[in-house]
């Protein structure tokens, strides 16, 4: 696995560039393509065959230092990092052959999404948030998007649920009941829905395929998981020049742990087969058992531009997906402009009422 890649022309090191589709030099403008596998087909390993290979350390926390090609500097990645770029000359430094992790991505979407473009994506995010603080407007867009292969585990597997349950069915009764009506006590009949319930077990099975985990927790997760959907039909076969000039992240999240998280997105889809299973006009599920069989898993890289902006002392983070632009991202509330929204909505409701007093009652 290469580390180093200069330029043919200059010397410099090479990156991979979004806008150029490419390997990039910045500095003299040298273009030079990735090699890529056409035929490569993201394909699953078994779950329980590699589970059973791992050894207790194989998953431990890393930590690589390494010394810049370009620079001779030397430098110690952040925890579970095996690519950044160096701190000292800006240059892209891969230390990925240096991995002591037993599991490796197979798989990476490259950035599609450039620098500018996330730039202007987030431009036009900033100006929709209507109740950001204009400070934060004028002051965000100055800083340096960082771009980041965010790992994620991908799950595929068959379950078997067996289950328990009650179906139940609506029925319609008269009920007789006394009412006031001119001051006289009437009495009248109206019709009630009630519900008759039937024992109910059986079994369903579903399918999942690539059920996504993120596998390193460093940015916030809830941000992570707003970003999709990432389209991995094109998922490219992994090697280092994707990676030149971007942060890769090591997943922190063990394979096991992975495939818990993967269990809590399985289950409202196996909760609905076993209602449509029951069957009536209402379910309940009184036991579920379910079994894991045929269980594949992929390591998977997944690009994202990073930024941030400090606000009375706090930090806000925004990602951009740097293969369809989409932002999500954390921002403070704008007191005064909630205010005035508010007040605009109060007098707004007094016009209604106003107009519907004196026009229409």
């Amino acid at each position: 696995m290469e580390q180093h890649k200069p330029c043919p022309n200059c010397g410099n090191e090479l990156e991979f560039s979004a806008a150029h589709h490419g390997l990039y030099c910045t500095h003299c403008g040298t273009e030079q393509a990735v090699l890529r596998d056409p035929d490569f087909v993201p394909s699953g390993s078994d779950y329980l065959e590699v589970l059973a290979e791992l050894d207790a350390n194989a998953e431990a926390t890393e930590h690589i230092a390494i010394d810049c090609d370009n620079c001779a500097a030397h430098i110690e990645l952040p925890e579970n990092v095996v690519a950044d770029r160096c701190p000292y000359c800006d240059s892209p430094v891969v230390a990925a052959a240096l991995s002591t992790r037993a599991l490796r991505p197979t798989a990476v979407l490259p950035f599609r999404i450039s620098r500018e473009e996330a730039a202007e994506h987030y431009r036009k995010w900033l100006n929709s948030r209507w109740f950001m603080p204009n400070k934060v407007k004028r002051e965000a867009r100055i800083r340096k998007f960082k771009g980041i292969y965010m790992p994620h585990w991908t799950y595929d597997d068959n379950t078997v649920t067996s289950y328990t349950g009650r179906r139940g069915e609506y029925y319609w009764v008269d009920v007789n009941y006394t009412t006031t009506e001119n001051g006289k006590t009437v009495q009248k009949t109206r019709r009630e829905r009630r519900t008759r319930w039937y024992p109910a077990a059986g079994t369903v099975y579903d399918y999942f395929k690539n059920l996504l985990v993120p596998a390193n927790r460093t940015l916030p997760e809830e941000l992570v998981e707003e970003l999709t959907p990432w389209g991995l039909d094109a998922l490219e076969g992994y090697q280092p020049d994707y990676i030149r000039g971007h942060q890769e992240q090591s997943y922190a999240l063990p394979l096991t742990a992975g495939f818990e998280e993967a269990k809590k997105l399985m289950e409202p889809t196996i909760r609905e087969s076993i209602r449509l299973d029951i069957g009536g006009d209402e379910q309940q599920i009184l036991t579920a058992s379910t079994y894991y069989k045929n269980i594949s898993f992929k390591l998977i890289l997944l690009p994202a531009w990073e930024n941030h902006f400090e606000f009375q002392n706090k930090t806000y983070v925004f990602l951009v997906n740097a293969r369809t632009g989409e932002v999500q991202g954390k921002r403070p509330w704008s007191a005064v402009k909630l205010t005035f929204f508010i007040l605009f909505l109060v007098v707004l409701a007094a016009v209604l009422g106003y107009f519907i007093i004196n026009h229409i009652g």
